[in-house]
């Protein structure tokens, strides 16, 4: 017979046996709850990780990008400036030689030649003739014209050449060094490029 001994030692047991049961049950669903957060946290660091590794990465690659071209833009600047810098310097030389180029026979010739075939060929028969003292001293006796009509303005600021207005027409044609070399301002620049 069984003593009430036993029967408390059996209940016992058999509680002691359902609860262990039921903590190993929640244990085992608490680990695997614990296992899947685990996952699940893992895999969530792990995008937020690839995601700021990419803006990283984006982030660096935009500065790089901005980087090289403001650099590059800084370089195209700089390039500019010294070719506009080494363009005014060569208009200036042309400027400084033309100056030079003056007293030569071959301008003389040349800037007289224009005069004479202006007022000639377009019959201007009343004008106003712009031309520094150096200029006519030198090449006024070349001229093949009726000096009655045509008004000599002495202009030192003119560095040669001269400049004809044409006062029964009202045109002005400007043959100054200064002019001559605006006018081709463009070629002298394409020209000076083409060598850099």
């Amino acid at each position: 017979m069984i003593t009430i001994e036993e029967k408390l030692n059996l209940f016992t047991k058999m509680v002691y046996e359902k609860v262990e049961r039921e903590n190993m049950e929640v244990i085992k669903k608490f680990e695997e709850d614990y296992v899947k957060t685990l996952e699940e946290k893992k895999e969530e660091f792990e995008n937020k990780a690839k995601e700021l590794e990419k803006k990283t990465f984006s982030d660096i690659e935009k500065f790089k990008t901005q980087t090289l071209s403001k650099a590059h833009i800084k370089g195209k600047r700089m390039v500019m400036e010294m070719r506009n810098k080494i363009y005014n310097l060569a208009i200036k030389d042309v400027i400084e030689y033309a100056k030079e180029f003056n007293n030569s026979k071959v301008y003389c010739e040349y800037f007289s030649d224009k005069l004479n075939k202006l007022i000639n060929n377009h019959e201007i028969k009343d004008a106003d003739v712009y031309i520094s003292h150096d200029d006519w001293n030198n090449w006024y006796k070349d001229l093949q014209i009726k000096k009655d009509n045509i008004n000599i303005i002495y202009d030192d600021s003119i560095i040669g050449g001269f400049i004809l207005i044409d006062k029964q027409n009202n045109v002005k044609y400007d043959f100054s060094i200064l002019n001559l070399v605006e006018i081709n301002r463009e070629r002298i620049g394409e020209k000076l490029f083409s060598l850099l």
